[in-house]
């Protein structure tokens, strides 16, 4: 068995050598699966590739390659202050990452529901500040946790990304003079759902 697919759908295609960390900076080009260029400070570096896959990303084609981009994971990513740290009290943000296996561009304002086992949902909306080319952030602040609340991201009720209000999210073409038009995958599959317990 190979250690990357190309399964449009997947959520486990990426290169299965690397850690969790890594393979959420790891998406597809269409000259294979690439990471950040190591060695230098410069964020405008070309991609390193890791496996040369040609076609991999698909281009602007819904038909080639992984097709859709596809999300292959999502985390909660708490702060270093007491309203960002996911721990219980008042007036506290909610953030998540959602991670993507293609560079995926965002307008408008996408939600992805956060379920709250002491009631109700926290609607997280895409943020800029924080996003990379495949990890989109989406925060929502003012929010009450308390401690033994069990916080739940893709709950079979709520396992997709809303767009509400003409917002989109579509595969960003490799040619920065491409518009983008394939619309990206918005579900989250139960493999890769992930709780947070509230703490004091």
């Amino acid at each position: 068995m190979s250690s990357w697919g190309t399964s449009p759908d997947a959520v486990d295609n990426k290169p299965s050598h690397l850690t969790a960390e890594e393979k959420r900076d790891v998406y597809a080009t269409e000259k294979g699966w690439t990471a950040p260029a190591g060695g230098n400070d410069n964020p405008a570096a070309d991609r390193e590739v890791l496996v040369a896959i040609g076609d991999l990303s698909g281009g602007s084609s819904a038909t080639k390659g992984l097709q859709e981009a596809t999300i292959t994971s999502l985390r909660f990513t708490p702060g270093t202050t007491a309203t960002t740290d996911h721990t219980a009290g008042g007036g506290a943000t909610v953030t998540i990452e959602i991670t993507w296996d293609e560079a995926v561009t965002v307008v408008g304002a996408p939600v992805m529901k956060v379920v709250n086992s002491g009631g109700g949902t926290h609607d997280c909306v895409y943020t800029v500040a924080g996003s990379t080319a495949n990890k989109k952030v989406f925060k929502v602040a003012g929010q009450t946790l308390a401690t033994g609340n069990v916080l739940s991201l893709g709950t079979a009720l709520h396992d997709a990304v809303t767009l509400p209000g003409g917002s989109s999210i579509k595969d960003t073409p490799d040619l920065a003079t491409d518009t983008p038009v394939i619309n990206s995958q918005r579900g989250l599959a139960a493999a890769i759902r992930v709780t947070h317990t509230v703490v004091a």
